[in-house]
């Protein structure tokens, strides 16, 4: 970060656009020091007047994300969405210990998707 030619920094004032730059960029899984820098301030300056936006950002954008692969899931026809669904939340997998295919199970997703 450049000092100023007098040598005295100004104060970092926070915008609307300078929030919602930290926002995205903690959710897309920049550093701290990586946003500082994107920004032009110290990260310790981050840390003090983004600190709403750095503890939460990933877990609003990961509900928005979670929510909308919900929907797809159990609302549509979206046969990935429901595949990833049970594989990641129910557990399942697609061959059982001895590497048998789960038939129960992949005839009531053909059957939703039927429906």
């Amino acid at each position: 970060m450049a000092t100023p030619k007098s040598g005295i920094s100004k104060p970092h004032e926070p915008t609307e656009k300078t929030r919602a730059e930290v926002s995205a960029l903690t959710s897309f899984g920049n550093t701290q020091e990586q946003i500082a820098d994107h920004i032009g301030i110290h990260p310790e300056t981050l840390r003090i007047y983004y600190r709403d936006e750095l503890d939460n950002s990933a877990v609003r954008a990961n509900a928005k994300v979670a929510a909308k692969l919900f929907r797809k899931a159990t609302e549509g026809d979206d046969l990935s969405a429901m595949i990833f669904w049970l594989k990641t939340r129910a557990k399942w997998r697609e061959k059982d210990e001895e590497g048998a295919t789960n038939k129960k199970l992949v005839e009531m997703l053909i059957d939703k998707l039927v429906e």
